[in-house]
């Protein structure tokens, strides 16, 4: 064989194999797959519950952007986020390093949040050469990006996945067809199945298994804040002050807990019971499985007084604020935290009284495990000023963090169930 031959072979062999290029990739515990056509991350199965605000991306992975997009998405009851890919150069062959960041920034901050990012990968109205270009360039570009799901429609949309998948095997797609779920725009076809992904329309039961999107208008989000609603947001509840002392009820407060019942708090894993009265008349968190209990409406800024105590050392409970309906409260509102620690002779971001993971408390105050803690939250604004057991603990701007300053001002108030045993008493509010 002469040398001009071998080279055509081996520039063909080259051609073939850069044509059918397969990403290999080692699974991580949080990448989305789909088993049994049901979507999972880590062991559990997730339904996507999706507004889509085509422009994010283009905006960049700014936290001022990132966070209140996922907020309001999370504080109506959504569990994901949804936008366009952008930064292709004209022909589609080559994707910016901006963009690639902004892909796997939201990836990883909705991770952390108990959230979810799909990208659409291509517009409907870009010419065909281009959509087969880029597809193969976002195959490539993002094959590391797994925490994502992966949202292909328009012109040739069944060949374009494939393509897709045949480069990057292990990202999840959604697609008419060949991807891990298919797209459909009908409720009936879609029925109650994890295995379609339904756009532009409420499923028939949108508490149940079918991955949907919706375009993020106003109307989207009051509808959704309307639908996951719960039969205790809806009810009229009337609080027990007579509990209260003249002083307090005075001065404007009113009881969040009446020492008889929790019919003005609801779980926030939804037919799960984690909490109950117990025969003192105290909240009692006696075993796992809810999450939380939610009170019955949200604040902004007010004044929180209550109790608690834990039995044992490092046990682990907290107080979210400014909560999400759904998605991780301590990372979309905050956390007040409390642990099993009175033994520290420093705090830190993760002991008690801290800002969960952000700030640590001014002091250790907590009461030894086995005796009672009083607690007074007070916000305002950016504002969190807080004390335990007569000792101030927090006296912060949020504006003054960038972690803290684009989370939801306004939300539920919480008691965590973190499958820890602990007590809460005189549970009671005053709005400013």
């Amino acid at each position: 064989m002469n040398l001009h031959k071998t080279l055509m072979i081996i520039s063909i062999i080259a051609l073939l194999l850069s044509s059918c290029t397969t990403v290999s990739h080692v699974a991580g515990k949080d990448d989305f797959r789909v088993i049994g056509k049901q979507l999972y991350r880590n062991t559990s199965s997730f339904t996507l519950n999706a507004i889509y605000e085509p422009d994010l991306c283009a905006k960049g992975a700014a936290l001022e952007h990132m966070v209140p997009a996922m907020a309001k998405v999370a504080e109506v009851g959504g569990n994901a986020i949804a936008f366009d890919l952008c930064g292709f150069e004209e022909n589609g062959r080559k994707l910016s390093e901006a963009s690639i960041t902004t892909i796997a920034s939201y990836s990883q901050r909705a991770k952390n949040q108990r959230m979810a990012l799909i990208v659409r990968v291509l517009d409907e109205e870009q010419c065909s050469h281009f959509r087969r270009n880029a597809v193969a360039t976002a195959a490539k570009a993002l094959a590391d990006v797994t925490l994502a799901i992966y949202w292909i429609d328009g012109p040739n949309a069944e060949k374009l996945a494939a393509r897709f998948k045949k480069i990057s095997p292990h990202l999840v797609v959604a697609a008419p067809n060949k991807g891990d779920i298919k797209i459909t725009t009908s409720p009936e076809e879609a029925k109650d199945s994890g295995f379609f992904f339904l756009v532009n329309k409420l499923p028939c039961n949108p508490r149940g298994n079918v991955n949907y999107v919706l375009t993020g208008t106003p109307e989207t989000y009051k509808l959704l804040d309307n639908i996951y609603k719960t039969d205790v947001e809806k009810t009229i509840w009337t609080p027990d002050n007579s509990i209260l002392s003249e002083a307090e009820q005075s001065e404007g407060f009113i009881s969040l807990f009446n020492g008889r019942d929790l019919n003005n708090w609801w779980s926030f894993h939804h037919g799960e019971k984690s909490f109950r009265v117990n025969d003192e008349g105290n909240i009692e968190c006696y075993q796992s499985g809810a999450g939380a209990i939610m009170s019955s409406k949200r604040y902004g800024d007010f004044i929180l007084r209550l109790e608690y105590k834990l039995t044992d050392k490092d046990a682990n409970s907290g107080i979210h604020l400014r909560a999400p309906r759904v998605a991780r409260q301590s990372k979309i509102g905050f956390e007040f935290q409390i642990m099993g620690d009175s033994y520290l002779t420093e705090p830190h971001k993760n002991s008690t009284a801290a800002v969960y993971d952000v700030i640590p408390a001014l002091a250790v105050a907590s009461h030894p495990e086995g005796e009672w803690n009083e607690v007074e939250i007070m916000l305002n604004g950016p504002h969190l000023k807080a004390m335990l057991n007569g000792i101030l603990v927090q006296d912060v701007n949020f504006d003054e963090f960038e972690e803290l300053r684009y989370r939801l001002r306004y939300g539920f108030i919480d008691l965590q169930d973190h499958d820890s045993y602990v007590l809460y008493r005189n549970v009671r509010i005053k709005e400013l």
